[in-house]
C-alpha cells in the first residue's frame, strides 16, 4: 500500500504557540498544574511502553525483577488499568493524542481506519476528513504529547516502535521529536535483521540496518541508544527530556536474546490455564468465534501457545536488563530524581483465553494492561479502586510539565491520583473500539468474513463495547461498517469474572436483561459520540 502522504515536520506556528497558553483559547481545557518539585522545574519523563504485555495471566514481574524493585516497589500500580482500543496502532494513537479512536480515527493497524497512515490523514465512519480543533483536516501527529512537550522546552526522543504502517514512510520524522530511533519493518519484532530510521536532530536522517549478531538484539540496541541520549542530555542539564522508549517485547515471534534461551526454557509447560483457557463451550459467543473457536482448539494451536509464552516470557529478561542499567545511569548522573517513570502496555493479550490466541477482543485478557508510575514525591501504593485508561497518559504528561492541556482531549490527568489527592468526578466506565481490517491490514476485506474465521482465524470483527465496573456489554457488526449489528454479550464480571457466561443468550436472558441492555446501549452510543469533557 502506498503512503497517503508524506508530511515533512515543521515547528509550530507562532499563532498557535500563542493560543496554546492563553487561558481563552479553545485549546485551555484547564489550567496547568505546577509540576512536581524538581531540581530544573519541569521534571523529565521516562515512557516504557511495552508491546502485547497483558496484566491477567502473564507473570511478567517474575521475569523482570530489577524491573520490579526499580519500579513497582518504588511506585504507585494502578491494577485497574485499561486499553480502550487494544490493538497496537489504535492502542499507541490513543496514548499520543489522549483521544479515543472516535476522535482520532484510527480503529485497527491498517487500511482507511488503521496504521500510520490513519493517523495523520484520519476520516470518520462516512469517509470524510475529520476537523482539528480550529476545523481544518486533522493530521493527529500536530497535536501529540511530543509535540506539546517539545514546544515547552523539552528535548523529546522515541527509540523503538511508533505506528504500525511507519513502513510506507521509512525516512518520515513526525513533528514534535528532537531525535528519533524508530523501527520502520516488521523485523523489528524479530529482534534481528531489522532497520531503524536514525536522526540526531541534526543532518538527514539514515536507515540503519541492523544484522544477526549478538549485539544487534533489538531490546539491546534500544538500550545502548537511550543510555547514551540521557549521557548526552545530562550536558545540557537545564533541558528536560522526554524519553519514548517502545520495545517489541514480548510481541510475538520476538525470541529471547541468544543469552536468555536456556533460562526462557524453564517457562515450558508452565502458561497460566484459568477457567477460560481454550473455553470449551462456545455456543454462547458471537457466530464469528463459534466458527473459529474449533480450528484453535486443536492441539498444535495449544502447543504453539505454550511456546509463544516461552519466547514472551524469555524476551522480557531483556527488558529488565535495560531498564536496570538505564535507570542506574540516571541514578549515577542525578536525573533519576527528577523523572517520572511511567511502565505500561499498549493492549493486552489473551494467551488461549476464550481460544484467541493474539488481542484486539473486548474481553479482560486483551484490554487489562499493567501500569505503575514513580517518580518524585510518589511514595510506593496500590490504587485498587480507580480505573484508569491510556488515553490518560497525554494529559498527565501535559500537566507534569505545566503546560495546558487541550479541551478536546478525552482521557484525564493522572497528576491528582499520583500525587494521592482525592479527586471529585472520575470516568467509571468507557467505550471500548475496533474495526476490522481483515487479513494484512485491509488486503482482502472484500473475502466473505467466514473465510477468515474459519480458515486463517486471524481478523475479529468490528465491534463496540462498554465496560462498567461490574459488566461488560458488547455489540458485534458486520466487517465493512458500521451499521449492522448481528450480536450482543452482557457479562457480570461480579459473578463471571472469565466471561463464561454470556447473559443473553441463557434461557430467557434477552427478556430478563432488556432494560439493563437498553441502559448500557443509550450510555455506549454516548460514547462512541463523546468528544472532550464529555468523554471525562
Amino acid at each position: 500500500m502506498a503512503p497517503r502522504i508524506s508530511f515533512q515536520p515543521g515547528p509550530l506556528s507562532s499563532v498557535f504557540v500563542s493560543l496554546l497558553f492563553l487561558c481563552g483559547s479553545p485549546l485551555c481545557g484547564s489550567a496547568a498544574a505546577t509540576p512536581a518539585s524538581v531540581s530544573g522545574g519541569q521534571p523529565n519523563i521516562l515512557f516504557i511502553l511495552l508491546d502485547d504485555l497483558d496484566a491477567t495471566v502473564t507473570p511478567f514481574w517474575e521475569a523482570m525483577p530489577r524491573t520490579r524493585e526499580l519500579i513497582l516497589e518504588r511506585g504507585i500500580n494502578f491494577p485497574e488499568s485499561f486499553a480502550p482500543m487494544p490493538v497496537c496502532c489504535p492502542s499507541r494513537a490513543g496514548s499520543l493524542t489522549g483521544k479515543y479512536a472516535h476522535n482520532n480515527g484510527v480503529y485497527t493497524n491498517g487500511g482507511d481506519y488503521g496504521g500510520w497512515e490513519a493517523f495523520v490523514q484520519p476520516i470518520d465512519e462516512n469517509g470524510e476528513r475529520l476537523l482539528d480543533i480550529y476545523g481544518d483536516p486533522l493530521d493527529n501527529e500536530q497535536f501529540t504529547f511530543a509535540r506539546f512537550l517539545q514546544d515547552a522546552g523539552y528535548r523529546t526522543v522515541l527509540f523503538g516502535k511508533y505506528l504500525n504502517g511507519i513502513e510506507h514512510a521509512k525516512n518520515h520524522i513526525p513533528p514534535g521529536w528532537s531525535e528519533w530511533y524508530g523501527g520502520v519493518d516488521d523485523m523489528l519484532y524479530a529482534g534481528y535483521g531489522y532497520t531503524l530510521n536514525e536522526w540526531s536532530g541534526e543532518g538527514p536522517n539514515r536507515l540503519v540496518r541492523y544484522g544477526l549478531g549478538d549485539g544487534d538484539y533489538e531490546t539491546d540496541v534500544l538500550r545502548r541508544k537511550a543510555i547514551d541520549f540521557v549521557r548526552r542530555a545530562e550536558m545540557n542539564d537545564d533541558q528536560p527530556f522526554l524519553i519514548y522508549l517502545a520495545p517489541t517485547a514480548p510481541h510475538l515471534p520476538l525470541p529471547p536474546a541468544r543469552r536468555h534461551r536456556e533460562l526462557a526454557r524453564q517457562w515450558q509447560g508452565k502458561l497460566p490455564q484459568p477457567p477460560n483457557y481454550f473455553e470449551e463451550d462456545l455456543s454462547d459467543k458471537a457466530p464469528w468465534l463459534r466458527l473459529s473457536g474449533p480450528k484453535r482448539g486443536s492441539d498444535a494451536y495449544r502447543k504453539w501457545t505454550q511456546q509463544d509464552f516461552v519466547d514472551r516470557m524469555g524476551s522480557l529478561y531483556a527488558v529488565d536488563e535495560m531498564i536496570e542499567e538505564l535507570l542506574g545511569v540516571m541514578e549515577e548522573l542525578g536525573e533519576l530524581e527528577d523523572t517520572y517513570v511511567v511502565f505500561t502496555s499498549d493492549n493486552g493479550y489473551n494467551n488461549g483465553s476464550h481460544r484467541l490466541v493474539h488481542k484486539m477482543a473486548p474481553y479482560e485478557e486483551s484490554i487489562r494492561v499493567p501500569l505503575v508510575i514513580t517518580g518524585p514525591g510518589i511514595e510506593r501504593a496500590r490504587d485498587d479502586s480507580t480505573m484508569t485508561l491510556a488515553i490518560d497518559l497525554m494529559p498527565t504528561f501535559l500537566e507534569w510539565a505545566g503546560v495546558p492541556i487541550p479541551s478536546d482531549v478525552d482521557g484525564s490527568s493522572l497528576v491528582p491520583l499520583v500525587a494521592g489527592e482525592q479527586v471529585g468526578e472520575w470516568h467509571d466506565d468507557f467505550v471500548i473500539q475496533y474495526k476490522s481490517a481483515a487479513l494484512l491490514n485491509g488486503v482482502g476485506a472484500e473475502l466473505p468474513s467466514w473465510f477468515w474465521y474459519r480458515t486463517l482465524a486471524i481478523d475479529i470483527p468490528t465491534y463496540r463495547a462498554l465496560r462498567t465496573p461490574t459488566h461488560t456489554y458488547i455489540e458485534w457488526y458486520d466487517d465493512e461498517e458500521w451499521g449492522d449489528l448481528h450480536f450482543r454479550e452482557l457479562y457480570d464480571r461480579r459473578n463471571d469474572p472469565y466471561q463464561l457466561r454470556n447473559m443473553l443468550a441463557e434461557p430467557g436472558g434477552r427478556v430478563r436483561h432488556r432494560d439493563l441492555v437498553k441502559r448500557y446501549s443509550r450510555r455506549l452510543e454516548e460514547l462512541v459520540h463523546c468528544k472532550g469533557e464529555e468523554c471525562r
